[in-house]
């Protein structure tokens, strides 16, 4: 019988050693990798530079789309890049730009997340911007507890950090805070702190807005001497030649209630004064019924005036 043959043993394989890779000991790679990373976040950083420049450039221009698109381009770029300073700048543009075009929900979040931004880089003064924005966002939006909430938040840190054109427009802005919960002493006198800050900081185009807003405001107490004072300086600045033309709207506006206010006090010289100023701007402008309405006020005003002067030389 015969003997089984063994299995042939199967070969052992040895793998055999591979050269082993050796890096160059003045580490060239490294620095060669490093260059690579460098030059990247440097591309990067040019081309998120470039989409903040067109973008800030079609706000200005007033091309919203636009400007909408390419911020948007440019904070994804600094996102990516850690970049949180330039960050917060285009959140800060976003959050006006939505503002301008009121859209104010979307005003509110950009202005939260810059305030986050802002406050993570503790740069004060960015923080009294973002809760300055979000509270006249969400003054727009009627939320007006919350709008309280951040503008006093904004006038306090304007205090705290010194800085007084900021407390000049949160003074201003609370006032319009105010003046919607249907506060309007209360918003007078805010009105009356931020306008002595603009004077004494010769910010003239403010210091205008400011007494708009303080003469509609006295208007509304029936305060119609303090009324016509704050029309009166708003028609002399506007006319000094500091500040660019007001416009027509804004003029014959003013002048309607310089003349409101001077007839409810009886002053019907100074009311027949803006009339013939506000009839000249009508026969400019070519408004022919606008023009015979005044025409009729004026000789009411001279009416008016005469019987005054009757009864005082006792001939009524």
């Amino acid at each position: 019988m015969t003997s089984p043959i063994p299995p042939t043993p199967k070969p052992t394989l040895i793998l055999a050693d591979e050269p082993t890779v050796q890096l160059p000991r003045d580490a060239s790679l490294l620095a060669q990798a490093e260059a690579v990373a460098s030059q990247c976040r440097q591309d990067q950083g040019a081309e998120a530079a470039q989409w903040s420049r067109q973008g800030l450039t079609y706000f200005r221009q007033g091309h919203y789309g636009q400007a909408l698109a390419a911020l948007q381009q440019a904070l994804y770029a600094y996102r990516n890049l850690g970049d949180q300073p330039r960050e917060a700048r285009v959140l800060q543009l976003l959050g006006s730009l939505h503002y301008r075009l009121a859209d104010y929900l979307w005003a509110a979040d950009y202005g939260r997340q810059y305030l986050k931004v802002a406050q993570s880089l503790g740069h004060s003064q960015s923080v009294q911007q973002a809760l300055e924005h979000l509270g006249n966002s969400y003054r727009h939006l009627g939320d007006l507890k919350r709008a309280l909430d951040y503008m006093s938040q904004s006038l306090n840190l304007a205090k705290l950090i010194g800085d007084r054109h900021g407390e000049m427009r949160s003074l201003n802005n609370l006032a319009m805070v105010y003046r919607a919960k249907g506060l309007t002493r209360q918003a007078a006198t805010l009105y009356e702190a931020s306008l002595r800050l603009a004077a004494a900081l010769e910010e003239t185009t403010i210091r205008l807005q400011i007494l708009q807003n303080l003469g509609n405001t006295y208007l509304a107490l029936r305060d119609f001497k303090g009324a016509i004072a704050c029309y009166e300086t708003f028609l002399h600045l506007s006319q000094a030649g500091t500040v660019g033309a007001i416009d027509n709207h804004t003029l014959r506006r003013t002048l309607t209630y310089l003349t409101r206010a001077s007839l409810a006090m009886g002053d019907y010289d100074r009311a027949i004064v803006h009339l013939q100023h506000h009839l000249s701007v009508a026969c400019t402008l070519g408004d022919t019924p606008a023009a015979t309405l005044l025409i009729d006020e004026i000789k009411q005003c001279y009416a008016a005036l005469g019987e005054i002067r009757m009864t005082s030389l006792g001939l009524e």
